[in-house]
């Protein structure tokens, strides 16, 4: 059986659906026959639950069927506003990367990640370890030679991107080259904002527009009048 966590749903017509799962050998989509009917599954195929399955590919379907299901557990405490749309991104970035070559890589960062979301008291702390450490292991690391103090199309620059100043690259730096207990204290020290801004630019750039982008985008406040 294969095993993974439940990271996406897309609702069918008829009552299908289709799921994303990210597992350790790398994301995948399988369809859930009749899931959403009131006799259906849905409720142990929800966004966070850990399953191990079986999937029946039939020739000539695009996409495989999900024969059978176990619930291994769920990510809890995920649901605050504050934690939903961290936990959010970083399981589609997790889809987005998780090729079967770095699905072993990804997978455990991506659990870390989600329960580090889940339970401290600054989310984004763990969201940025994890977010950075994913991009690192598959190999889309911003590149951090060189003196700049911005962050612009994958690497180090002067005078344009999002702007770190010296106490952001220095976390960067620690979140991609320390081990983590010394990364996490370099991150629970300083600023996360512009950690934060520099990461959905690179991850535009490295991997792509991500829907769940637009969950973390700062909101511009009422205008005074």
């Amino acid at each position: 059986m294969a095993e993974g966590l439940v990271v996406g749903r897309k609702p069918l017509p008829g009552g299908d659906l289709i799921l994303l799962l990210v597992g350790p050998q790398g994301a995948a989509q399988a369809v859930a026959r009749k899931a959403q009917r009131p006799t259906g599954r849905s409720g142990r195929l929800s966004l966070f639950h850990h399953l191990r399955y079986q999937v029946y590919q039939k020739p000539g379907n695009e996409l495989p069927t999900l024969t059978q299901v176990e619930l291994v557990g769920r990510l809890m405490g995920l649901e605050a506003p504050e934690r939903f749309p961290l936990a959010c991104f970083l399981a589609e970035l997790a889809y987005q990367t998780a090729s079967p070559e770095a699905g072993p890589r990804v997978w455990p960062l991506l659990i870390a990640g989600l329960r580090g979301i889940a339970k401290h008291p600054r989310p984004q702390v763990a969201f940025l370890w994890s977010a950075w450490r994913m991009l690192k292991a598959v190999g889309l690391a911003p590149n951090l030679g060189g003196a700049g103090l911005c962050l612009w199309e994958g690497g180090r620059c002067e005078g344009k991107g999002v702007y770190l100043g010296r106490e952001g690259m220095a976390m960067l730096e620690a979140v991609l080259r320390k081990p983590g207990a010394e990364a996490v204290r370099a991150l629970e020290a300083g600023p996360l904002e512009p950690l934060q801004r520099a990461l959905l630019a690179h991850v535009h750039y490295a991997v792509g527009g991500l829907r769940t982008a637009a969950l973390l985008a700062p909101q511009e406040g009422p205008r005074g009048g």
